[in-house]
Parts: structure tokens; C-alpha cells; sequence
């Protein structure tokens, strides 16, 4: 997946929920009630449910909150401070009226409570509202992070993934690369057809760049007016200029045409750069690498590319 694309509503039946409870009876009621609307899965202790939200995050967790060794109230905790979990709602399942206890575990960051004996209705209707919740704050999220123009991802998904995949470079030892892509004289572009033909040719190279960038890890940002970022996780020197060099040959291929453009059809020109691990290159600093081997690319005529090395 090269961009987030648009933000979908998931279906109820492909909503994950996670049943932790250690007697059978009641994981087996509460599954028996939920089976039917959505994706359930069972573990009977808070340990292994921390093990199966690392594997696979649900959509809603159902947390018995006395459980043994660890309790449900810890569990939460764990949970919540964990930046890959701490967005999943958590629902308390308790047969405890105890204010303090409650309290706790609002403090916690639980999201709401069931009370035992379970009531099956209350209990399907308590997750439906809090999965729409989340479901529809997921959608409003990745609406926040998509061009409206070009449909691909914006510059503030760029300031939140751009650390993490430098992070992940550097703990798995693999080098992240960035390509800076400028359309090539694009303002005698619009000058020449028209700012409605100008948008129009942006979405259809950008669609073109990520339709380009085959694998999932490979992410396309617009970094403003008709410059777009390439994010390439474990790429190496060699690797940027393959790709680069591919998606100049792409968009030539379309044979847009350009009468105010030496070349007489639209073209891009673009810098790359590597961070290696230890190297200490930062977001900003990678990306500034590969704006200055964009601008050689310009110096050599445009329809080029450079690469850092």
C-alpha cells in the first residue's frame, strides 16, 4: 500500500473484539453474544491478552477486572502506555460495585463498565457504541492525513511516520531512504493549460508514482504545491536510484504534453538520500539531503536524477 487512501468504515463483522476472562462460563456467554456481529477472540488471562494486542490489536477489548497473577486493572495500565495499543477501548467486565475500584479504573483509562451478571443485549449495544466510536475517530484521523488534490498522504502523516521509520531503521540495522520529486516546470505548466489541467496532471502523477512503489512499507507524501516525498524503508544507495530512475521512465511514459518544457512532455526531476544506521541523520536532515540532490537534478537540466552517497 503506497497511501492510506480513504477512510472506510469498517463492517461489524470484520470489528476484532477480545474476550480476557478466566472462567469458561463467562467467556463462553459473552462469545456466544457477540460471535454473531463480530470478529471474537478468546484468551482466559491478562498476560496472554497482552501477548495477543502485541500480534494482533483488536478493535475493543472486554477485561474481566479480577483475574489472576496480573489483574485487569494492571492489564489496562499496561496498555495504555503502550503507544500501539493505548488507542484500543477497553470495557470492564465487573461483578464489583466498589466506587474506588471503579475509580481506578477510569484513572486507568478504561473506556467504560459491564456489570455481571452479564445481560446480553447490554452488552452487544455497550460494544456496537463504543466500536462506532472508534471506527468513525479512525475515519476522521485518516481523512486528517490525505491530500484533498492528489489523494495521497499529507505532510502531517509525513511528521508522525518519518521518526518511526528512522527509529525502525536504526534498531534493525537497515538504511531508509527518500526521494524528494519535483514536477518539472510546472508553473509554466499551469501558465500554459490552465490551473484545472494543472491539478488534473498532479493527481495523475502522483497516482502514477504510487502506483509504482510496490511494496507495503513504501509510502508517497505531497510535500507541498508539486513536490511530492518518497519514504522507503530498508533501501540502500542503490536501491533509491532504482526506484527513482524507474518512476522518471514512468512518468515519461505518460507523454503528457508540455510545449513550454525542452523535453515537449512533463517530467519530474529527483533527489535521493540514505539514512544508514549510526550515521545519526534525522528526519529533518534526510530530507534536506534530499532536497539538495533534487536541486542538482534541476542544475543538470531536470528530467534527472541524483542520489546522495
Amino acid at each position: 500500500m503506497t497511501y492510506l487512501g480513504s477512510p472506510i468504515i469498517k463492517h461489524p463483522k470484520d470489528s476484532r473484539v477480545l474476550i480476557v476472562d478466566d472462567e469458561p462460563v463467562n467467556r463462553t456467554l459473552m462469545e456466544s453474544c457477540l460471535n454473531t456481529l463480530f470478529n471474537v477472540m478468546v484468551v482466559d488471562s491478562a498476560e496472554a491478552a497482552l501477548a495477543h494486542c502485541e500480534a494482533t490489536p483488536p478493535d475493543l477489548i472486554l477485561m474481566d477486572l479480577v483475574l489472576p497473577h496480573m489483574s485487569g486493572l494492571q492489564a489496562c495500565q499496561a496498555l495504555k502506555r503502550n503507544r500501539d495499543t493505548q488507542h484500543i477501548p477497553i470495557i470492564m467486565v465487573t461483578s464489583s460495585e466498589d466506587e474506588t475500584a471503579q475509580n481506578k479504573c477510569w484513572d486507568a483509562g478504561c473506556s467504560d463498565f459491564i456489570a455481571k451478571p452479564i445481560n446480553g443485549i447490554t452488552l452487544r449495544n455497550r460494544v456496537k457504541i463504543h466500536l462506532n466510536y472508534k471506527h468513525q475517530t479512525e475515519a476522521l484521523q485518516r481523512l486528517s492525513y490525505i491530500d484533498g488534490l492528489t489523494g495521497v498522504n499529507n505532510r502531517n502523516l509525513l511528521a508522525q511516520l518519518l521518526p518511526k521509520y528512522l527509529q525502525l531503521g536504526e534498531r534493525n540495522k537497515l538504511p531508509t531512504g527518500a526521494l524528494m520529486i519535483d514536477v518539472d516546470w510546472f508553473k509554466l505548466y499551469n501558465d500554459t493549460y490552465g490551473h484545472l489541467k494543472g491539478d488534473e496532471v498532479l493527481r495523475l502523477v502522483a497516482q502514477t508514482i504510487a502506483d509504482n512503489l510496490h511494496r507495503p512499507s513504501d509510502l508517497l507524501f505531497r510535500y507541498g504545491g508539486e513536490e511530492f516525498l518518497g519514504l522507503l524503508a530498508d533501501t540502500d544507495h542503490n536501491g533509491v536510484a532504482h526506484v527513482a530512475k524507474m518512476l522518471n521512465k514512468k512518468v515519461r511514459e505518460l507523454a503528457i504534453p508540455h510545449e513550454k518544457s525542452p523535453f515537449g512532455i512533463l517530467t519530474i526531476s529527483i533527489g535521493c538520500a540514505v539514512a544508514t544506521p549510526n550515521q545519526g541523520i534525522k528526519g529533518e536532515k534526510l530530507l534536506q539531503l534530499a532536497d539538495n540532490y533534487l536541486y542538482r537534478a534541476k542544475q543538470k537540466g531536470r528530467d534527472a536524477v541524483e542520489v546522495h552517497v
